[in-house]
């Protein structure tokens, strides 16, 4: 017979919304702090703080659209969010931000999340779903300097990204 599951630690309370996409940063130079970054369906984006069970700061930049992905940049204060208002946001978090500091226009209405892979301190790829629903994107941040754009072969029939990851 199965152990039944165990009962949680703590709950978080916070966010009046359905949460789409959970992002943890445990890592920084400062004392270890843990944070939890939460996408909600209203378009916020929360910052937990994992030691005191308390939203630190709620982003608000996707213009009230569901944000389905969120992603640490090297640690906590810099992010990239990725809503429904078809717009990639790149946050800096340092000395209590909470504006967007730049952003892609995505041109896509699916629901695929983009992906980043760091080249080097402060440069990143990023891939995402193109305008044309069968093409992927390349971008280099910050300089949001497209690299490529990844076509099928003429005539190949394969429908829109679901799903992308850049690796090395």
């Amino acid at each position: 017979m199965a152990l039944p599951p165990p009962d949680p630690v703590f709950v978080l309370r916070g966010t009046s919304a359905a949460v789409h996409a959970l992002r943890f940063s445990c890592g920084s130079q400062e004392p270890d702090v843990p944070i939890l970054f939460s996408g909600s369906e209203n378009g916020f984006i929360h910052v937990w703080n994992l030691k005191t069970h308390r939203v630190d700061t709620a982003l608000d930049g996707h213009g009230r659209k569901s944000v389905y992905c969120v992603e640490t940049m090297g640690g906590k204060d810099r992010i990239l969010s990725q809503g429904r208002d078809q717009r990639i946001c790149l946050w800096d978090l340092a000395e209590g931000r909470t504006a967007v500091t730049d952003s892609v226009f995505t041109e896509n209405v699916g629901f695929c999340r983009c992906s980043l892979l760091k080249l080097a301190e402060g440069r990143w790829l990023m891939a995402m779903a193109a305008k044309a629903l069968e093409e992927v994107q390349v971008l280099e941040l910050p300089s949001k300097t497209s690299v490529c754009t990844l076509k099928p072969e003429v005539g190949a029939k394969l429908g829109m990204p679901m799903c992308l990851k850049l690796w090395q």
